[in-house]
């Protein structure tokens, strides 16, 4: 079968799955099944066999149930080397040119046109790709129905994989993980009026911050603990219906999510005002791979047959950053924007 099929030549998830256990375990061979090209033999604990694009994208799709970052963002799927270039136009500075470097001028009918000849700046992002590994036991007895077997690890590796990345597309170093925005350049901190606490004009001074464009897509990550701020914040009796409608969950207009991918109340990003859409935040993937056996050791010299439990491990190799270098300075205006703009501590 010619693994350019969607569904590699299986059925389903659930006999994809099996067929690659048995291989593992040296039970069965299986051509169908292919590797990622870094071992040439199956026998290798430490590979994995690329998963056909059809169970890859239901792994997903359970992934992007709720899912905060990555509905939103600029997904380049099936990436074929560690990194991936994408060219973008350099802007930083809106007041006196306009995206990287393009500038307009008014001339007369007769006059020379040269003068509005410009060159945009060209810049350039790179993608590169870190490795994620998720691992867990399954039950034996799961592997004899292949429709339950695959709807539950479509579920629990999805779930699991939506957590830990939008873990890491927001508050994500850059070091063999992906950048998240809390610690890019282009974020912009604003400082918060009191300790420990949110008060409207918090949520004023983020809103401000905003870039123009990006009031059509933003939306406002809260952290738990920062929500109770926002059910006891004091405004002027014509403002609280306006600024937050909570049985409507949004604020000036804009969804609010409550997560705990926030950071704790009182600390940078535990209120995030953040537009991921329109290529402000990119990610890529390779193709996903799959292993399992029931022969592995997990301490204490325990081992998957003995206890009827099959290990599972799927390798995810994924990049995510924004696309900007850094926040702009709009065409006029005093303070800079930016798509990113997170709650800070006070400032003195």
């Amino acid at each position: 079968m010619d693994y350019d099929t969607k569904d590699g030549g299986f059925k389903s998830l659930g006999e994809f799955l099996v067929r690659v256990r048995r291989v593992c375990d040296g039970e069965a061979k299986d051509n169908r099944l292919k590797t990622a090209g870094h071992m040439a033999e199956a026998d290798d604990i430490q590979g994995g066999f690329l998963v056909p694009e059809e169970w890859a994208s239901g792994i997903y799709h359970a992934a992007l149930e709720d899912a905060i970052v990555r509905p939103r963002a600029k997904v380049f799927r099936n990436v074929k080397g560690d990194s991936l270039k994408v060219r973008k136009l350099h802007e930083t500075d809106r007041s006196s040119n306009i995206f990287g470097g393009v500038t307009f001028r008014w001339v007369a009918e007769a006059a020379t046109k040269g003068t509005a000849v410009s060159m945009p700046a060209l810049g350039e992002c790179e993608l590169v790709l870190h490795k994620l590994v998720g691992s867990c036991f399954v039950s034996n007895e799961l592997e004899n129905d292949y429709g339950a077997f695959g709807k539950f690890m479509r579920l629990a590796f999805g779930q699991a994989i939506r957590f830990i990345e939008d873990d890491y597309f927001i508050n994500g170093t850059g070091v063999n993980q992906p950048l998240g925005v809390l610690n890019a350049n282009c974020l912009i901190p604003v400082p918060r009026q009191t300790v420990n606490m949110v008060d409207i004009q918090d949520l004023a001074n983020m809103a401000r911050r905003l870039l123009p464009d990006s009031w059509n897509r933003a939306v406002w990550l809260v952290n738990s603990e920062a929500m109770n701020e926002l059910f006891t914040m004091n405004a002027l009796a014509a403002n609280v219906a306006s600024v937050l409608d909570l049985s409507n969950r949004t604020l000036w207009g804009r969804p609010f999510i409550v997560t705990e991918k926030c950071p704790s109340l009182g600390t940078l990003g535990d209120i995030i005002l953040a537009d991921f859409g329109a290529g402000h935040y990119l990610i890529a993937d390779k193709r996903m791979e799959v292993r399992g056996s029931r022969h592995v050791d997990y301490g204490g010299g325990g081992y998957g047959f003995k206890n009827d439990e099959t290990f599972w491990k799927v390798v995810l190799r994924t990049a995510g950053q924004p696309l900007m270098s850094q926040a702009i300075t709009p065409h006029r205006g005093a303070n800079s924007l930016s798509p990113f703009v997170a709650l800070t501590t006070p400032s003195s």
